[in-house]
């Protein structure tokens, strides 16, 4: 089965963190000091599976603003 890996803003703590995290997980998998350092994380996780997992980016105002297949 593949796996949603989201990367977006923290809401906690000083809120100039990016995390990335599993669809319908709360529990975050790795924060990072930047959106870009996240999103390499989440889209090396995803290929590492080689089962169709995919990565979803989030924009400030928590919408999807891109995704990765």
């Amino acid at each position: 089965m593949s796996t949603i890996y989201h990367v977006s803003k923290r809401d906690e703590g000083n809120g100039r963190e990016w995390k990335v995290f599993i669809q319908g997980s709360d529990k975050v998998i790795k924060l990072f000091d930047t959106q870009k350092e996240a999103l390499d994380y989440a889209q090396t996780l995803a290929e590492n599976k080689k089962d169709g997992s995919s990565v979803r980016l989030h924009g400030l105002d928590g919408k999807i603003r891109k995704y990765w297949k």
